[in-house]
């Protein structure tokens, strides 16, 4: 009876050691604008780049917040791989700090989601017919910041540490069926 006991704790761990899937969520690794960013023009489009590849989950994958509460509009979202972009409706855009908020769908099926801030300069456009037009050239938005921090929500507890807790309740078990009983 022990020696079956004993095979069949080994026979658990090797199952176990082997079926461990890997418990990484998709991150946030980088994004465009990147957070903390200081932008001169409203950026056309948001460009949201992962650990690995995503999907687009159900609801809002990407909204935009002004600093007066104001959502701008976005549309074109798209999942390719590991990035998820979107259109920004510029016209919409003012000055301030807005706050990008995103959301997408890891390999595994779990939503994992977070949000990150820029600021932006929107330049009045001026009614003046005596001033001549001017040539801009688009600028790269220009941060020092680190790519943005991320949060991810999973929603449950992962699987290996339930299979953690059946194991040491399974050694536990065979240790007590073990124990001889003390003689009198």
């Amino acid at each position: 009876m022990t020696r079956y006991l004993s095979v069949l704790v080994l026979a658990l761990l090797a199952a176990t050691a082997m079926a461990v899937p890997a418990q990484a969520h998709a991150e946030l690794k980088s994004s465009n604008p990147a957070s903390g960013a200081a932008l001169a023009a409203p950026p056309e489009q948001i460009e949201l780049v992962f650990s690995e590849a995503v999907q687009l989950p159900d609801g809002d994958a990407v909204t935009v917040t002004g600093a007066d509460g104001t959502t701008l509009p976005v549309t074109q979202v798209h999942a390719v791989d590991r990035t998820i972009t979107a259109k920004i409706d510029t016209a919409a855009a003012k000055s301030g700090a807005h706050t990008i908020a995103w959301s997408a769908r890891s390999d595994d099926g779990d939503t994992v989601n977070g949000t990150f801030s820029f600021t932006m300069t929107v330049v009045a456009q001026s009614t003046s017919a005596s001033a001549p037009p001017s040539a801009v050239t688009p600028s790269a938005p220009v941060s020092n910041a680190p790519p943005s921090t991320t949060s991810s929500d999973s929603g449950g507890v992962p699987v290996w540490v339930w299979i953690l807790v059946g194991l040491a309740v399974v050694v536990g078990a065979i240790l007590l069926v073990r124990r001889k009983p003390e003689s009198p």
